[in-house]
């Protein structure tokens, strides 16, 4: 008797220990997991509305490359609909990269936030996909996080957001979003050194509040208006790298194309945010 009792001890514990190393293929979550350590995905990974991830300090999701439809996008990625826990810490941060040997932005597709539930996200560095987290018809907070050498570092649409504490450099696009009724605030973030900082594609009212961010040597743009964005928009109490605020040589909205709203940078900050902590 006291063998069985030990056998199902040590199965109990068995079903308690996270994930240490693992190679997944297209897999589909619908129950509660806890990954760390190293985990390579193949393909797409999928949690389900019923199930829950939780990925804890120090854990790396390594994507392959791999390009099925040949549209120069790689299609490995972590697709959530049910609940999704990444936190990490400053000295243990989460990280989710490419597994090529010269990676590049697009490598693999995104952290993709779909009708997800209780989205928490925390020193967590995510570089070289299409999209380092994308956020759809849902409520995530994201703070102190990393998002570098991405198309998109961070890409929000129709969603209500918290960014805060991070640093999105070297991507294509630093933020890219379309409200469409959705909400935000992004706040203390450094947004540097991107091709375009801010993307605002279409159908924003000023509804997502930027304030108190540095977002400097942004080129060609600081901030750039997609098509059909006419509504005018105003990113006020940021730092713009220089103590007369946003320039018009690196806006895109309505001086260069008429058929859009105009941009505003009012209430600039004289100073960075990092020299005002």
């Amino acid at each position: 008797m006291k063998y069985l009792c030990l056998l199902l001890s040590l199965l109990f514990l068995s079903a308690c220990v996270p994930l240490h190393r693992l190679e997944v293929t297209d897999l589909v979550i619908s129950d509660s997991q806890v990954w760390q350590g190293e985990v390579r995905i193949n393909g797409s990974v999928r949690v389900t509305g019923a199930g829950s991830l939780t990925l804890l300090p120090g854990t790396r999701l390594i994507f392959s490359k791999m390009d099925t439809d040949a549209d120069g996008i790689g299609d490995s990625e972590l697709f959530i609909e049910g609940e999704f826990v990444a936190r990490g810490t400053e000295d243990r941060p989460i990280l989710l990269t490419s597994a090529d040997p010269d990676p590049k932005p697009g490598d693999w597709k995104f952290l993709y936030l779909d009708y997800a539930r209780n989205v928490e996200i925390e020193h967590l560095i995510s570089e070289y996909a299409y999209s380092g987290v994308q956020v759809h018809f849902c409520r995530a907070n994201i703070a102190f996080s990393e998002f570098r050498y991405n198309v998109d570092g961070v890409r929000f649409s129709t969603a209500n957001i918290n960014l805060k504490n991070s640093y999105l450099h070297h991507n294509r696009h630093g933020i890219r979003y379309e409200e469409r009724g959705g909400r935000g605030v992004v706040q203390h973030n450094q947004i540097s050194d991107n091709e375009i900082g801010i993307f605002a594609v279409t159908r924003n009212k000023g509804q997502t509040l930027f304030e108190q961010n540095d977002i400097v040597n942004n080129a060609p743009y600081q901030v750039k208006m997609g098509i059909q964005q006419a509504a005018a928009l105003d990113f006020p109490r940021n730092w713009w790298g220089d103590v007369s605020g946003l320039s018009a040589e690196t806006v895109f909205d309505q001086a260069r194309d008429r058929s859009l709203g105009l941009v505003t940078g009012t209430e600039p900050l004289d100073r960075s945010i990092k020299e005002t902590r």
